[in-house]
């Protein structure tokens, strides 16, 4: 399996703190999404096990002692440095190509003001930055007090909304994170029937998301990347125990095999290689993200 230089962009599903426990209750969409490419149930995340650190290295492709990327210092707001050696792919896929459009629609708005530059160019979008106050409002009542967060419901909608606009369809990196796992995760601990069922719910938003692209001409052409940035233990996360660092990493686009295995040693942090190879950009030198061997065009065909 050779990845084409010819997808017109690449999607990635970012899903928090799911691990693989979804492995764990029926999952039909994220099943079927497995069936329709090649994909590792033996996939690591990087350690420490929070989003930053995760995160940051899916879209640095870096380890986090590199990129530096702490949760407490992106809550806070603090810009990522420009000046760093470790740019994200955003920012190398913005000076590859001359006017390239990109999008980054997050529940969790760090993301997009703490781990990608500011100085990027893009389609921004997360709940608490750009929905109305009362909506705002409601959602911080149902995190903080309800312990039923509800982001995610805001993302796929405006998600949607941005795929099914004709004026999007030249997007060549869309990246797409939703929360409420995780949220769940905090609140009621992982593994939890509450936890689980949350992750029910998130199957569903990701039936829509696909749904939305096949609706729209977009599935022929474009990488699909499915992963998770970490588990959980209790109600936390960050440390290098099985519940936490065991993800997982799916791939679905034209040239990839259906039912087809990723035997190699692969970790979230790799999908930073996918994303430029699949671009056609070949990845720096500095990466530790490497492209999984099933990918590369040394492998053998069929392999």
């Amino acid at each position: 399996m050779v990845l084409q230089s010819s997808y017109k962009r690449v999607i990635v599903l970012a899903l928090d703190g799911v691990g693989r426990f979804f492995m764990e209750i029926p999952t039909p969409t994220i099943d079927a999404f497995f069936a329709s490419g090649a994909s590792s149930l033996t996939a690591k995340a990087v350690v420490p096990t929070d989003s930053a650190q995760n995160w940051g290295s899916v879209l640095h492709g870096v380890l986090p002692d590199k990129h530096g990327l702490k949760n407490g210092e992106v809550e806070a707001g603090v810009p990522y440095d420009e000046d760093s050696p470790y740019p994200s792919i955003y920012k190398l896929l913005a000076n590859s190509f001359k006017d390239i459009k990109m999008a980054s629609y997050v529940a969790w708005e760090s993301i997009n003001t703490g781990i990608i530059e500011l100085s990027v160019k893009a389609d921004l979008y997360a709940p608490l930055t750009h929905e109305n106050r009362f909506w705002r409002w409601w959602l911080r009542f149902k995190h903080h007090w309800l312990k039923n967060s509800v982001y995610d419901y805001a993302v796929v909608s405006r998600l949607v909304d941005y795929i099914r606009n004709p004026e999007n369809k030249s997007v060549k990196l869309l990246f797409v994170h939703l929360t409420d796992v995780d949220e769940h995760g905090h609140g009621h601990g992982y593994g939890s029937q509450k936890y689980l069922n949350q992750i029910k719910v998130m199957d569903s938003h990701v039936a829509t998301i696909l749904e939305a692209i096949d609706e729209v001409g977009w599935k022929d052409d474009s990488l699909v990347i499915m992963t998770t940035d970490h588990g959980g233990i209790g109600r936390s996360h960050g440390g290098d125990s099985d519940q936490e660092v065991n993800v997982f990493l799916a791939v679905r686009g034209a040239g990839i095999e259906p039912s087809s295995k990723i035997e190699s040693k692969v970790t979230n942090m790799d999908c930073a290689a996918l994303i430029l190879e699949a671009l056609g950009k070949k990845t720096p030198g500095w990466f530790d993200a490497k492209l999984p061997a099933e990918f590369s065009s040394k492998s053998v065909n069929g392999d």
